[in-house]
């Protein structure tokens, strides 16, 4: 793997990362039990689509 790719790669990952973290405050922040299950599937579902175009 290219430097590049590996560039590439370390800024998706932390966008995720800092993506889940922002969701998860605020669903703590704001309590939102019932939208958060729902919202985190999709956000799961769209990340294992994007998994399986990479492979």
């Amino acid at each position: 793997m290219d430097q590049y790719t590996k560039t590439m790669l370390t800024i998706i990952t932390l966008c995720v990362v800092v993506i889940t973290l922002i969701i998860v405050g605020s669903v703590i922040v704001h309590d939102h039990d019932g939208e958060y299950h729902v919202y985190m599937e999709h956000i799961i579902e769209r990340l294992e689509d994007i998994e399986e175009r990479l492979d």
